[in-house]
């Protein structure tokens, strides 16, 4: 109810003269005047006219002035327009009556001018304070929302880049810890074999060339044990770089989720074993595709890799206004209690027996998509599935408003690339 340059004041008397004589006298100070000769008139026009002051007879046929004032009282939109009751009653007991029906004030008919103007002036002044004030709380209060918001965002983006700061200093450990434990083994070797070639001149010439030929097979087999470390090592360095900085993009979800989900099953030949329970997903969302495959990747990959090749895997999904989950259900046997402390951990390996033979990875797949899960402001987590097999949940928020905080915690857009997926 915005206020009026010129205020209204609206009157309410059975008596046309009364109101001529009011309305005259205030005209003449520059107010506008409305007014009705009945209570069941004023109820009806006041909430259309919204004046700035109401002055109400108290007698009047019908419903009396002091009715009148309790249903607009009960009436949101007016109750709070100051109603000075217009009274020839001159005793206490009136007066009282009129305050307990939410009269601000009263004038005694026949009323002075001087009088009645100041009055109505008065509570028309305080009525306008009284709403400009509350337009202003209106505007701190979305304000204090709106502030609360922003800070609650860049904290979370705070704690984010906190969170992704002690992951790095976490792989950073383990990957120093990962080069003394796994180079030293191939190291060993190619150190033995080069100390054996100090004693190949007492040997004949044909166990001279069968022992160069064991020895250099043995320093070829740990040389490529070490450039296949090496290399898996660059690639999570260079996934990991570009997840953190990968722009969002309109995508679809389900198109990702079975794009991935039919890649694996590819990958362990189990297309038949594959079960696909996607609902609700929105046609197009603002994500972070490549995190989301990597994540996808990991956990679909390791569904396969470690439940019987018979066993089906089922992927299904859940939407709410802002969020996606993504649930994948094997049947396999779970996993090993002692291997679930370190399971996100850089570097642990699980087990190395999958449906497709011996794989002695370095353990980059979980911790990978555990932090593309929380690069996109989300989380990863799993559950164990009885009587047998294994849930993993991938809970990821999506819509117009997805933002990402960079290194340094402040919300930023990300590049995306093209680089190949991880799987433990």
């Amino acid at each position: 109810m915005m206020a009026s340059i010129r205020p209204t004041v609206f009157i309410v008397d059975d008596v046309p003269q009364n109101i001529q004589v009011a309305a005259t006298a205030l005209r003449d100070e520059g107010f506008v005047v409305s007014f009705a000769t009945s209570g069941a008139e004023a109820l009806e026009r006041i909430p259309l006219v919204e004046p700035d002051v109401i002055l109400l007879d108290v007698m009047m046929p019908g419903i009396s002035g002091f009715e009148v004032c309790q249903q607009l009282k009960a009436n949101p939109r007016v109750a709070a327009i100051p109603v000075i009751f217009l009274t020839a009653l001159n005793d206490a007991d009136a007066t009282v009556r009129g305050f307990a029906a939410g009269g601000v004030d009263y004038v005694t008919k026949p009323f002075n001018n001087a009088e009645l103007i100041a009055r109505v002036r008065t509570h028309a002044t305080l009525y306008s304070l009284q709403r400009l004030l509350a337009e202003k709380s209106a505007v701190l209060e979305d304000l204090t929302r709106s502030l609360e918001a922003q800070v609650a965002q860049r904290t979370e983006a705070l704690h984010a880049a906190l969170r992704r700061q002690q992951n790095f200093g976490q792989m950073s450990a383990a990957l120093i810890a990962l080069i003394n434990h796994e180079f030293r083994t191939p190291m060993t070797v190619i150190q033995t074999n080069v100390e054996m070639l100090r004693y190949a001149h007492q040997l004949s010439a044909a166990q001279r060339e069968e022992l160069c030929c064991q020895i250099q097979q043995r320093i070829a087999e740990s040389l490529a044990i070490m450039q296949k470390h090496l290399d898996s090592i660059a690639m999570m360095i260079e996934l990991h770089t570009a997840l953190l900085h990968e722009k969002p993009q309109l995508v679809s979800p389900e198109a990702i989720i079975r794009d991935v989900a039919q890649y694996c099953a590819n990958e362990y030949n189990r297309q038949n074993t594959l079960q696909l329970q996607l609902e609700g997903l929105p046609d197009h969302a603002i994500m972070l595709p490549e995190n989301f495959r990597v994540a996808l990747r990991t956990i679909i990959a390791n569904a396969f890799g470690y439940s019987p090749p018979t066993s089906v895997v089922t992927i299904s999904s859940s939407v709410d206004a802002s969020s996606i989950t993504v649930t994948v259900d094997d049947e396999g046997p779970g996993i090993d209690p002692e291997e679930e402390q370190h399971l996100y951990s850089w570097f642990k390996r699980g087990k190395a027996h999958t449906a497709l033979g011996v794989q002695r990875g370095l353990g980059l797949g979980l911790p990978l998509a555990k932090l593309a899960a929380e690069t996109m402001m989300g989380a990863l987590w799993h559950e164990r599935r009885f009587p047998r097999g294994t849930r993993f949940v991938l809970h990821v928020p999506y819509g117009q408003e997805l933002v990402t905080p960079n290194h340094e915690g402040v919300q930023s857009m990300h590049s995306s690339n093209g680089l190949p997926i991880a799987a433990q």
